[in-house]
């Protein structure tokens, strides 16, 4: 608690800064005696005009949660209370200044809105220097000391306030998206905002950066930099659409065995809405462009391309000169990047909104189809003994998908520079030190993340892995036929990714987030606008034992970006306001505490390995030796052995702070359910860990013998709690025998089974040679469906620092994350 005296002297500090900062439009004497021109004098000569000019403004933020019924009328701040109707009126200051026991020495109404008291879930928004702190000074001492009232007026200033408003937001507009939009095509860009994140960056303010930018393309030809123009940014941008659309798709499967799918899902004929019950089967969505297949009987380039509509996911190939093939492509893209929320007809997103993670896509259910064994009665008992289960990339559940684990799966097999064909496991089990550093990744299942927020993210992945500015890692999954991904020495895999990486970076930095659909409390949501950016979580009581941040003022906002423009334009936040929405903050694991398995378990081998690596940009690099002036002996062996022939590359693994890093909150609303692993069904249970389930499960749509999530906003979305309405089962709901399901001694606590899975699992990776969970019983495949967060990966714990939020404030954050 800070003392009388060091109060008295901040106070006298503040008069005197107000009194020589020489910023208040005073002039000679003899004025009106109101502020009126008297002369050319605007120094306002009673305390109602003073109040009226340099108070009433900064107070009217204050009227923001003050309010009878605000976040302000509670126990610690019913005392001030403002009016609710027009501006703020100075007799409630003058009573609420007396219910707070006047100055003694200074009013807790200073002392509170600067930070020198008790927490202020407002934060400190009169910093002591600051003009509004002394004009409020003023004020309380003409209450407390008439008298003096004439010869405090004049040593006023002018409120800093500048009326921006706390709502509004970018919607995830990169700069280059807005600043080119009404730019002819030679306008040169503007810097990226991401690059601008540098060690140093925005100092000691109030939002953190600690995951840094990284410049991959800078020792690389000037063909292959950024865009330089706005011109070459719309060129680039419309070839990375074109190439989703119509250069990804590998050829999988002819039109007759598509139209014939149905004979597999328990039908006894081709159901009439054919196309619906595909995409809830696969969980795969609506295209939101035309993405026509013929039906039966139907020539495609006699009808456009046909009378059926494929989902996000597949598409339609062409031949050569242009015609319809009847071949259908998998654009594996958009299987896990394909995500939709809504029934058909019901705020589809559009192309401007593509590339939602698809929590909804089921690999189980896709392998379970297509495997050798589909339609025999070992179909349900062995739906993921494939080469999923046997490289174990573990996915066990719906919605999930391990792009670590997949991408593993390319190392092992290609060569870690050429990318040509160099099969060997050891890559990915034995570290560079040796056998002493066995690992293997296993629990990287994952929520994949939106499109729309990579402009306003300086890394990628969830643990800030590499520079957003590594694009080659967009087209790990880019070839388009198998001999691109698969060849001797690679070239055609790099020729291929050299083409689109950068274009395909320009149509995802083209993307914004999509608005809310429903109705918005918005005095509501400007209380949580406040909460967000000002309210110091670590100042509440709850939190006295937790790790802090490793800066910031403690707010969502110092780990999420400030998004209000009101915060987004105060340099005290940020030092330039092009940084709005940009989160670059890497929460140490002690700090943030969700679910640590993909952190300790991406594996040591991938994090050393990686900054040698055709991925990390090492061209340019001193000793670069190209792969095809290799010889043949020394590309065999070096993968295991990095030479000076594979010195690092420009961006490499972040190893400095392992960690999580926070998402920006674009869109938010749309992108359950939430934390790195899909854990936690909505918002209000990431801001309260004591809502969150052990075991849950989404509403389900079944049409006939087939099931899925229900994607329905009027039957499915929580509008109230912000993500996927769900049910909280108990391990006995489970599909599935029991003995694998429960613990006998713990009903919370993983079965047996589990734990030696987990084990397994954690150790060495034999999960995916035993998956004890489909030999038990027939009848356990619909388990997928079910969110069971004993599996190891799947914890449903950490980010509890919120929980000091009051059932009020939640509401409010939660209403103000609706605007984003």
């Amino acid at each position: 608690m800070i003392t009388r005296i060091r109060i008295a002297a901040a106070l006298a500090a503040a008069l005197g800064f107000a009194a020589c900062s020489g910023e208040y439009s005073g002039g000679p004497a003899g004025g009106d005696g109101n502020g009126g021109d008297g002369g050319g004098d605007t120094t306002p000569r009673s305390m109602e005009s003073f109040y009226e000019q340099r108070v009433s403004q900064t107070l009217s933020f204050c009227q923001t949660c003050h309010i009878p019924g605000g976040l302000g009328d509670v126990t610690d701040g019913e005392d001030f209370m403002l009016n609710t109707d027009g501006p703020p009126e100075l007799a409630a200051l003058r009573s609420s200044w007396e219910r707070l026991g006047g100055n003694d020495p200074v009013s807790r109404i200073l002392l509170m809105a600067s930070g020198q008291e008790k927490p202020h879930g407002g934060g400190a928004v009169w910093p002591q220097a600051s003009a509004s702190y002394a004009n409020v000074a003023i004020i309380l001492q003409c209450f407390a000391q008439p008298d003096t009232c004439p010869d405090l007026l004049g040593s006023g200033s002018d409120a800093d306030e500048d009326d921006l408003p706390l709502l509004g937001s970018k919607h995830a507009a990169h700069r280059w998206a807005s600043y080119c939009s009404e730019r002819p095509d030679d306008a040169p860009l503007p810097p990226d905002p991401r690059s601008l994140i540098q060690p140093g960056a925005n100092p000691d303010r109030a939002v953190f950066f600690n995951a840094h930018w990284e410049n991959c393309h800078a020792e690389l030809p000037e063909e292959k930099q950024q865009a330089q123009t706005c011109g070459e940014y719309r060129a680039m941008r419309d070839k990375g659409l074109d190439f989703l659309k119509n250069k990804l798709p590998m050829a999988a499967m002819s039109a007759e065995e598509l139209n014939n799918s149905w004979q597999t899902w328990g039908f006894d004929e081709r159901p009439e809405n054919f196309d619906e019950i595909y995409r809830l089967r696969y969980g795969l969505n609506r295209a939101p462009f035309d993405n026509p297949y013929p039906l039966p009987g139907e020539d495609p380039n006699a009808t456009d391309g046909g009378s059926g509509q494929l989902p996000l996911g597949l598409r339609q190939l062409r031949d050569d000169d242009g015609n319809w093939s009847g071949e259908i492509g998998t654009a594996a893209c958009f299987q896990c990047h394909g995500g939709n929320i809504g029934g058909d007809g019901e705020n589809p997103l559009g192309l401007d909104n593509l590339g939602l993670g698809n929590s909804n896509y089921d690999v189980l259910q896709d392998a379970q189809d297509s495997a050798l064994w589909a339609g025999t009665p070992f179909a349900e008992a062995l739906p993921t003994l494939d080469v999923n289960s046997l490289f174990n990339i573990g996915i066990k559940q719906r919605g999930q998908n391990n792009a670590v684990g997949a991408f593993e799966i390319l190392i092992t097999v290609l060569d870690l520079d050429s990318l040509g064909l160099n099969p060997n496991p050891l890559k990915t089990v034995v570290g560079q030190s040796g056998l002493a550093d066995i690992a293997h990744p296993l629990s990287h299942t994952q929520d994949t993340p939106p499109w729309w927020n990579l402009g306003s993210r300086p890394r990628k992945f969830f643990d800030a892995g590499v520079s957003a500015d590594s694009t080659r890692i967009i087209m790990a999954a880019g070839p388009g036929e198998f001999n691109e991904l698969v060849s001797a020495d690679g070239k055609a895999y790099r020729d291929r990714i050299a083409e689109y990486d950068q274009a395909l970076e320009a149509f995802f930095l083209s993307l914004e987030s999509p608005e809310y659909p429903g109705e918005i409390d918005e005095a509501l949501a400007r209380q949580g606008a406040v909460l967000f950016h000002g309210l110091d979580l670590w100042s509440r009581p709850g939190n006295d034992d937790h790790p802090e941040p490793l800066g910031g003022n403690g707010s969502c906002a110092s780990c999420h970006g400030a998004y209000s423009p009101r915060y987004v334009h105060d340099d005290s936040y940020l030092e330039d306001p092009v940084l709005e929405g940009v989160a670059g903050h890497i929460s140490p694991l002690e700090v943030i505490d969700t679910d640590h398995a993909r952190s300790d378990m991406l594996t040591p081998t991938l994090r050393e390995r990686w900054d040698t690596t055709y991925w990390a940009f090492p061209e340019g690099s001193e000793n670069y030796i190209p792969p095809e002036e290799k010889s043949a002996a020394l590309e065999a062996v070096d993968d295991m052995y990095p030479t000076a022939q594979r010195p690092d590359g420009a961006c490499g693994w972040e190893k400095g702070v392992i960690g999580y890093q926070a998402p920006p909150l674009y869109g938010i609303w749309a992108t359950a359910p939430y934390f790195h692993n899909g854990s936690v069904p909505t918002v209000e249970q990431v801001l309260d860990s004591s809502q969150r389930p052990a075991i849950w499960q989404r509403r389900l749509r079944e049409e006939g013998p087939v099931k899925g999530f229900d994607l329905r906003m009027e039957t499915a979305y929580d509008w109230q709690r912000l993500g996927w309405k769900h049910d909280v089962l108990s391990c006995t709901d489970i599909p599935g025998n029991n003995l694998y399901n429960c613990n006998f001694f713990d009903e919370e606590g993983p079965s047996l089974i589990q734990l030696t899975e987990n084990l397994l699992n954690n150790a060495v990776g034999l999960t995916g040679l035993l998956p004890l969970s489909d030999l038990l019983a027939v009848g356990a495949f619909d388990k997928r469906l079910v969110y069971d967060s004993r599996i190891l990966g799947n914890g449903t714990g950490g980010h509890t620092f919120t929980d000091v939020l009051s059932e009020q404030e939640r509401r409010a954050v939660i209403e103000y994350l609706k605007t984003l």
